[in-house]
């Protein structure tokens, strides 16, 4: 897969997981959209000398290290675990959900890194990688570590979106 086809892809999913979610009558999909690109751009902000984005085209990078795409990505990511894990259990409680969303965005989010650093999207910066234990989560070259890092980014991401969402949207 070149770079540019999964550009166009991310792009193609986050418009289909929104299209779903205006149609499957859900309301003010844009303006969650925007709430959660918010969400994540910020964390993205504060975590960008962690994480090394390389060989995207000039154009989808925003600031810095910090690329659109990816943070497309993401907003992908949540929004498929809110989809699976709301739909799936409806009448579970908010909170009791909360588990269930960082267990699914890590199952979500391991296969989803795992193709950017085969592709060369993706590295860690030294400083992170030097803490790292060798360890790789099976079939992938994702570190063991991500499975504790990506629940604790979706538990920063995950209460500041369904706060604002239920408050002001």
């Amino acid at each position: 897969m070149n770079i540019l086809l999964f550009e166009a892809l991310v792009v193609i999913v986050t418009i289909g997981i929104l299209a779903y979610m205006k149609y499957s009558g859900q309301k003010n999909v844009m303006k969650r959209f925007g709430l959660m690109l918010v969400a994540v751009f910020l964390f993205q902000i504060m975590s960008e000398p962690m994480w090394v984005n390389n060989n995207l085209d000039s154009w989808a990078y925003l600031y810095g290290n910090v690329s659109w795409v990816l943070t497309f990505g993401w907003v992908s990511i949540f929004f498929l675990t809110f989809l699976i894990v709301d739909g799936v259990f409806k009448k579970m409680q908010e909170k009791n959900k909360f588990w269930l969303y960082l267990l699914v965005a890590t199952i979500i989010t391991v296969p989803a890194e795992s193709l950017i650093l085969k592709l060369g999207i993706r590295s860690y910066a030294d400083v992170l990688s030097q803490t790292f234990s060798g360890l790789m989560i099976p079939l992938t070259q994702v570190p063991i570590e991500v499975l504790f890092a990506v629940p604790m980014i979706s538990a920063l991401i995950i209460p500041f979106y369904k706060y604002i969402s239920s408050k002001y949207l």
